[in-house]
């Protein structure tokens, strides 16, 4: 389980699809937090995908994540269509694709399309305190008891 200071982590399996882990955010800025998981990610040579609903979301992440640290930068790509398959680590993503063949997703904004999302080994989520994380809350709930029926527009 990956876990923080800032961030406490709760993991749930199920025996027929990815492990879920679930991290607790103390306010509603999803970035710093987002950045550091990837960093984890990344230091621990995973492969990621990161989902990002919102194009002007994606694009900011992808400005924030080569300026979060004054001295370092956290290598990724922002996918777009025409890249096809990739060699990095790092991908975001706005539509549901594997395009570096990673076996973690993490979600930056809306969740992902269970039935896609359940592709994953490992699916990281960062859920926000109030209401707007209980309703998250509740479609993980809903994802894990049948991926495939759940969407966006549901949570």
């Amino acid at each position: 389980m990956i876990a923080d200071s800032r961030a406490r982590a709760s993991q749930v399996e199920s025996p027929f699809m990815a492990r879920l882990e679930l991290h607790e955010l103390k306010t509603e800025k999803r970035a710093g937090e987002l950045s550091a998981l990837l960093s984890r990610l990344y230091e621990a040579r995973a492969r990621v995908v990161v989902w990002v609903a919102d194009e002007g979301r994606r694009q900011i992440l992808d400005d924030y994540l080569w300026t979060f640290q004054k001295l370092a930068f956290l290598p990724h790509v922002l996918w777009a269509p025409n890249l096809g398959e990739l060699e990095e680590a790092i991908v975001l993503v706005g539509e549901p694709v594997n395009p570096n063949q990673a076996r973690v997703l993490v979600v930056g904004d809306d969740p992902p399309p269970g039935a896609w999302a359940a592709t994953f080994d490992e699916v990281h989520d960062l859920i926000a305190p109030g209401e707007g994380g209980e309703e998250r809350r509740s479609f993980w709930e809903r994802w894990q008891t049948n991926p495939g029926d759940v969407d966006v527009e549901e949570s």
